[in-house]
């Protein structure tokens, strides 16, 4: 079998020798459509030429009879099966070109193959040879991605095949070659890491789009500069010994850090491997940034650090004990005690001092024990003077490892009352120890998801400039294609007028083009695409609004400017789903002035109220008794139709008040009273961090000032009022 590519173009109209058009327009169309999925199958079906549809794994959806009696299959045969199990020996650039088509790499692929004329399904050949011609285009899914590839093949004559294929197969190799670098140069644009090829003199002479994107230099300004201009940690007059270090090991990893353009310094683990190709010698340098690894190891060693601080502030002796009878650590004030070095007692043995037996028996029966907790009054001799101590000791770590704090009560013992007032102490300061932590991590969680959220509104903004330029583009050139092609219809009209019996040719095109369909269909056509941008545009100016990355002070805002652009990001889910009817959405705006607020924090507050809201609608929603199936009666009492309220209006003349409410299931008293701790849900565990209420009480008392309050009944829904200053001088 022998194949000659044609051509590989992004078009979507293909024709040979002869004129005639391989890909009809109704099938293009359908295929560069998203939604036209069972209309794209039901043109194949009907289609009087020999085309199928194959899925993502090369396998055959939907084929036309004309496919099946070409390749002599029986009808039905060829759904299910892959390609190469209909058509044996199948060229590896047959594949590779179907392949790219599926990934997106091209969005059209055409060649001609020689085969023996044979049945498919067939083994023996025949010794007779015919030339086919192949046309692969993607096609999309529902979702607007590739879902599978359009099919085509014609028999073509020999003559028509030599015009249209100039290239041996030869050359094939040679473009497989080209497809497999390509494939390798689109990973490397687009790995998520920066990637640097350097020379040995130090220059840089490939970056990748994420090293445009980190750095914020263009591709040839980064082509102009050195390894030195970017990490100034390596120094030019150092980089021949660094050369040679690489050289002689091959591969090094280290950590730097890099200078982007605007002078910003960025932490970055480098990977650096030695390369030879010809005669020349690189370095390929993969740079991952770790701002968020310093940033937790910052955040967990101040941890540590407070810890300690808070140990040390206990008024007693603290240790930590290992399984192997080894000290891990101590406070402050049991090293005094001893006249030591806290870092002293570092991996020495319980015992090592030799004045204590009581407590290191008590330590190596505890471990020796199945017992989580103990407590136990000792006598041990410290300064030449003896005293009891009360020691509590806690297994964690799933046991291997506990913390035992020792209280003198030596005084307390005298009398019941003393020592009633030192247990007393003692059960306080380990709750507040326990408080303490537990204020520790819940803090630690509030602080990621409030970075987590920053960045998503920056991500969102980055989008929002992203999409904007070619909806400027698209949005803009509509209306010149519009007066085109009206202008174009009316001097087809004229020539109808003043030419009614144009020539056999033209009047058989005419049939076949069905000019007064497309006179109908593209108004429609350019409509729709103006309502599609027009829809884009909206999304993108809501995804701005939302983000508000450019305003870090406090600026007057227009709040009702946020709430609509945070209904139109949740548009999809008011939207009827999962047996759940369409939540009703009730605007009652009042006369607003515009209020001086974090407008960015103020939106992910409107966020985060109206998830909840369209939260406990859809689980209301899971309660047959409360909402039925649209069209059904299961009770005798139906549940209104699910709403959410927003109402805003001015209050005391000097703040604003703006209600979220909704008639979903309510809440009761016990949880309504838990609902701003940080980490309570009442949700499936998994669905959700238990952040959102207590983050945007947050925001709204501690950054605005202001106050957040929770109405709840049960089967009476909820409604969140926020209460803010319209101006904070």
């Amino acid at each position: 079998m022998q194949t000659k590519p044609v051509k590989q173009e992004s078009q979507i109209l293909g024709t040979y020798a002869g004129g005639k058009t391989l890909i009809p327009n109704q099938l293009a169309d359908a295929a560069a459509v998203p939604d036209n999925e069972d209309r794209l199958r039901r043109y194949v079906e009907h289609s009087p030429d020999a085309v199928a549809i194959i899925d993502c794994e090369m396998r055959y959806v939907t084929v036309s009879r004309r496919w099946e009696t070409d390749c002599g299959l029986d009808a039905g045969e060829a759904i299910g099966r892959f390609h190469w199990e209909v058509f044996h020996n199948v060229p590896q650039y047959w594949l590779q070109n179907a392949r790219a088509c599926l990934a997106g790499i091209l969005e059209y692929s055409e060649f001609v193959e020689m085969r023996p004329i044979e049945p498919v399904a067939e083994n023996a050949r025949s010794g007779r040879w015919e030339w086919v011609k192949w046309v692969i285009q993607p096609w999309k899914n529902s979702s607007g991605a590739i879902g599978g590839s359009i099919v085509f093949t014609e028999k073509v004559a020999s003559e028509i095949a030599s015009e249209n294929c100039s290239k041996q197969p030869s050359e094939v190799k040679s473009q497989q070659l080209e497809i497999a670098d390509l494939l390798t140069k689109i990973a490397l644009d687009r790995a998520p890491d920066t990637v640097f090829c350097i020379s040995s003199d130090g220059r840089i002479d490939y970056a990748n789009e994420a090293a445009v994107r980190v750095l914020g230099y263009s591709q040839s300004e980064l082509l102009e500069l050195t390894v030195s201009d970017i990490d100034p940690h390596l120094l030019a007059a150092d980089w021949s010994a660094h050369w040679e270090e690489l050289k002689l090991a091959g591969n090094l990893t280290f950590e730097s850090s890099y200078k982007t353009k605007e002078g910003a310094t960025l932490p970055v683990e480098v990977k650096v491997s030695y390369l030879e190709w010809g005669d020349r010698q690189y370095c390929c340098t993969i740079a991952r940034d770790i701002c968020d690894r310093k940033a937790a190891e910052s955040a967990l060693l101040e941890a540590k650090e407070q810890l300690q601080a808070v140990l040390d502030a206990v008024p007693g002796f603290v240790s930590w004990v290992s399984s192997d009878l080894r000290y891990l650590g101590v406070n402050k004030h049991l090293a005094a005690a001893y006249k030591l070095e806290a870092e002293t007692f570092i991996g020495q043995k319980v015992g090592f001092l030799d004045n204590s037996p009581l407590f290191n028996d008590l330590v190596y029966e505890f471990f020796a024990s199945n017992a989580k907790t103990v407590s136990k009054e000792i006598t041990v001799s410290i300064k030449d003077a003896t005293k009891t101590y009360l020691i509590v000791a806690q297994k964690y770590q799933k046991g291997s490892t506990a913390v035992f704090v020792g209280l003198d009560v030596t005084e307390r013992k005298q009398t019941l009352l003393a020592l009633q007032e030192s247990e007393e102490r003692l059960r306080q300061q380990a709750a507040k120890l326990e408080q303490t932590l537990l204020v520790l991590r819940r803090t630690q969680t509030q602080l990621i998801q409030t970075e987590k959220m920053s960045f998503l509104g920056q991500l969102m903004a980055g989008i929002a400039h992203e999409i904007n330029n070619p909806v400027s583009f698209i949005s803009g050139n509509i209306s010149h294609a519009s007066g085109y092609i009206n202008d174009t219809i009316e001097l087809l009209g004229l020539y109808q007028k003043h030419y009614p019996d144009p020539a056999e040719e033209i009047q058989a095109r005419l049939e076949q083009l069905d000019v007064e369909f497309i006179k109908k269909d593209a108004s429609e056509l350019l409509r729709s695409m103006k309502v599609g941008s027009e829809r884009i545009r909206d999304v993108v100016r809501s995804l701005r609004l939302f983000s508000r990355p450019d305003e870090a002070e406090m600026k007057p805002a227009d709040i009702h400017e946020g709430l609509d652009s945070t209904l139109l990001i949740l548009q999809n889910r008011l939207q009827a789903k999962g047996g759940r009817p369409g939540i009703n959405l009730i605007k009652e705006y009042g006369n607003l002035p515009k209020v001086e607020c974090y407008a960015g924090q103020l939106n992910q507050v409107f966020m985060h109220l109206l998830t909840n809201a369209i939260d406990a609608l859809e689980e209301g929603g899971k309660n047959s008794e409360k909402y039925d199936k649209i069209g059904q009666e299961r009770s005798k009492i139906h549940a209104p139709h699910p709403q959410i309220r927003i109402r805003t209006e001015v209050v005391a003349e000097t703040e604003v008040a703006i209600s979220i409410s909704d008639n979903g299931p309510g809440m009761t008293e016990e949880v309504l009273a838990c609902i701003f701790d940080p980490l309570f849900t009442t949700k499936s565990p998994g669905t959700s961090t238990g952040l959102g209420l207590a983050i945007s009480h947050h925001l709204i008392v501690e950054k605005h000032g202001g106050q957040l309050y929770c109405f709840s009944q049960p089967e009476k829904g909820t409604e969140l009022i926020i209460q803010i200053a319209i101006d904070r001088c």
